[in-house]
């Protein structure tokens, strides 16, 4: 009898050994990278909060850029060209490569900083990391304000050829009084006209809401400029 409950005891803890291993790897599984979330794109919020946590440990920005760049760099020092090798490499299918560099620019200007004046590195790369957020949030914000006015454009644009479809379908051949009389044709080219003046119209006063963003990051990549030093070492 004994042997018996033995085996049933072996068993039971074998089966629930097994239970608890497929578990964890079914929650791991959630960790690894997949053709629908690589784990190489994991943004550059993701990126900034990494290297923040990275320097907070005890580690230096330099490690830590390393680390993600899968890479050892010849000079203890972050340039542009080597954050933005990082950034471009791990921002989000959303994440344009001015972005990228706008970041990469923010966070050496920031090593910089802290190196001149001895402040916290962790607490600059925070700012940087707290500017891009507000960033992303303008940038969403001032796509849905531009959401319903670019769709009133799209209804405006096919209004005229519905108009003319109904009247064809209605009996009323407005083709033929269009493309049939010269005064047809004078009412199409007006129309024509005016239309096209009414698009442009429409395309300028959303042109401003709608370059801001791009306005407030152009020539970015002319802002800085790197000593010969750090080009030849990089």
């Amino acid at each position: 009898m004994m042997p018996v409950i033995a085996g049933v005891m072996i068993g039971v803890v074998t089966w629930m050994a097994c239970a608890a291993g497929a578990d964890r790897a079914e929650r791991l599984s959630g960790l690894s990278p997949s053709p629908a979330r690589p784990s190489s794109r994991i943004g550059i919020v993701a990126v900034l909060s990494s290297i923040t946590a990275f320097v907070r440990n005890g580690g230096t920005v330099v490690e830590s850029f390393e680390e993600l760049a899968g890479r050892s760099y010849p000079s203890p020092t972050i340039t542009v060209d080597r954050a933005m090798e990082v950034f471009d490499a791990k921002r989000g299918d959303d994440e344009t490569s001015d972005r990228a560099w706008q970041v990469a620019v923010d966070v050496t200007m920031a090593c910089r900083v802290s190196e001149l004046l001895g402040c916290e590195t962790a607490r600059c790369l925070s700012a940087v990391s707290a500017a891009y957020r507000r960033e992303c949030l303008m940038e969403a914000a001032r796509s849905q304000a531009l959401a319903m006015p670019e769709s009133t454009m799209k209804l405006l644009a096919v209004l005229p050829v519905v108009t003319v479809v109904l009247g064809e379908i209605m009996g009323a051949s407005p083709l033929t009084f269009l493309f049939g009389s010269p005064y047809g044709w004078a009412c199409l080219l007006g129309g024509l006209t005016c239309y096209g003046i009414g698009l442009l119209w429409l395309d300028a006063l959303a042109e401003p809401l709608r370059g801001h963003g791009a306005a407030s990051r152009k020539d970015v990549r002319g802002t800085v400029r790197k000593p010969a030093r750090e080009r030849d070492l990089s």
